[in-house]
């Protein structure tokens, strides 16, 4: 895919699949382990209230994805302004 793509859309695309793996601990806490202690944390926190994880973990998918777009839409932009001549 990345072969595919213009050598001004690869700065971009690279940001936003290498931030991919922040939202993906919610859902997969192993895949990230600079992130599990945080999330071994507050886990631990709602479970010592007797709340469930699902919707922490779903919370913290969807927020970082919105994160992740809004991450590749600005270096974007910023490659744009500075490819130009």
């Amino acid at each position: 895919m990345v072969n595919s793509l213009k050598k001004k859309q690869k700065p971009a695309f690279y940001d936003a699949a290498v931030s991919f793996v922040h939202p993906i601990t919610g859902l997969f806490p192993h895949a990230n382990a600079g992130e599990l202690f945080v999330w071994i944390g507050i886990s631990s926190g709602l479970t010592t209230l007797g709340l469930s994880l699902g919707p922490l973990a779903l919370r913290y998918f969807i927020v970082g994805v919105i994160v992740i777009l809004i991450r590749g839409i600005v270096t974007e932009t910023l490659t744009k302004m500075m490819w130009k001549d």
